[in-house]
């Protein structure tokens, strides 16, 4: 079993994001002792765009043109049983750094034919190689807000076309940046770190999460008006005081 964790975070080993990968990788270690993990710090990489020249697709079916890093990273993403892509939100949408890896992902992809599917989206999801639909896909994100619902659709709706829904499993973080203050609010963090853990031990054991462990992950970390407090402080605004004696 192997689990490759692609942080593509620009904060590298600094990503808030990647405290909840690695609680969810040790979960699903604990299940399967054995795994052999790795953890690739994208912005420690050399990986260009995507020229959108349809090679992969044409001159060199199943193999991108380009050379740099992504020639060794497609190796490891195609022997990994386990991929787990961590990344905070930017902008609503996934950080330019690892944009490239996911846009650059395209040879593991069938070539489309004009082909229109029944729901009216071209079948982009069907993948070239038929070992690629064993894999077990887990995106973990964080965001700067009080919510995650009405941040995540634009995210989510790509990957849905990419990979089809409901083939992934997406772990989505409200106020996460909360992960990046020590000392603060480490009652709730580790509560929720917890949850992540529980998640991991859950997809090794089943092959999905439950409702309750689901319901848990949708979960704020902190109440609206904490987090508030926090994030008028983290700007200069209002002054929160004793609000840390509650954290």
């Amino acid at each position: 079993m192997n689990i490759l964790v692609l942080n593509g975070s620009p904060r590298g080993e600094r990503s808030n994001t990647l405290q909840l990968a690695r609680a969810f990788v040790e979960g699903f270690s604990g299940v399967n002792p054995d795994a052999e993990i790795e953890t690739i710090h994208i912005n420690k990489l050399d990986i260009k765009p995507c020229l959108g020249c349809f090679s992969c697709w044409t001159k060199t079916p199943g193999n991108c043109v380009i050379n740099d890093d992504m020639r060794e990273l497609y190796k490891k993403i195609a022997a990994a049983d386990v991929l787990v892509e961590s990344f905070p939100l930017y902008f609503f949408g996934i950080p330019s750094g690892f944009k490239a890896v996911v846009d650059r992902c395209l040879p593991f992809m069938k070539t489309y034919l004009g082909k229109q599917d029944t729901d009216g989206h071209s079948s982009f999801h069907e993948l070239r190689d038929a070992g690629m639909y064993d894999k077990k896909l887990v995106l973990i994100s964080t965001c700067g807000y009080v919510d995650a619902a009405p941040m995540y659709p634009a995210l989510l709706k790509q990957y849905d076309l990419i990979c089809g829904e409901g083939n992934y499993t997406a772990i989505l973080c409200p106020e996460g940046e909360l992960f990046g203050y020590e000392g603060l609010a480490d009652r709730q963090k580790r509560g929720y770190l917890s949850d992540v853990k529980q998640a991991g031990a859950e997809l090794a054991e089943h092959g999905k999460l439950s409702e309750k462990t689901r319901e848990k992950l949708s979960g704020r970390v902190l109440s609206p008006s904490g987090f508030e407090a926090i994030v008028r402080s983290h700007w200069g605004g209002e002054e929160f005081g004793s609000f840390l004696e509650n954290c």
